[in-house]
């Protein structure tokens, strides 16, 4: 199986942070392994950011307008735990990912946090109920509408 190689520069992106997140400020490897991560991320932005900002501005007219696009890393987790559930899949902690006020047609607006995971790479919206698909490169033509009872609709 190919992965594509922004699935595999996140990859290496979710590695590096899962690292800096084992080691503690006072270990002696700490701040080359977050320059390594800082560099890292540098360079996904400059060779993937234009791809993945322009799915994100799409998303963000829809559901989040009048909030500011941020780069694509910003919206990456801390941590990405490996799921003990699903093999190739990741469990993330509900307070990851960045804060957007969630249009919900006909309601007021909801706080959600979106966050962008690998494998594939997709942006999953989590609302405090569960986690929606809103993206993802396995159907890079789809973009998903968040409802606020999980069912799907398509754009």
């Amino acid at each position: 199986m190919e992965i594509n190689p922004i699935d595999e520069d996140l990859l290496q992106l979710v590695t590096l942070r899962n690292r800096l997140a084992e080691l503690g400020y006072a270990d002696p490897e700490y701040d080359e392994a977050e320059d390594q991560l800082l560099d890292a991320e540098d360079a996904f932005n400059r060779e993937h950011g234009a791809f993945l900002e322009s799915i994100l501005q799409k998303l963000h007219e829809v559901h989040f307008p009048g909030q500011e696009v941020l780069l694509p890393t910003a919206y990456m987790a801390a941590v990405y735990r490996d799921s003990v559930v699903e093999e190739g899949a990741y469990e993330l902690p509900m307070d990851e990912g960045v804060i957007v006020d969630w249009v919900v047609e006909n309601q007021s607006s909801r706080k959600a946090k979106l966050v962008l995971v690998p494998a594939p790479v997709r942006w999953m919206l989590f609302d405090g109920e569960g986690l929606q698909c809103l993206w993802s490169m396995d159907e890079p033509d789809l973009y998903r509408t968040p409802l606020a009872n999980n069912d799907e609709d398509v754009l």
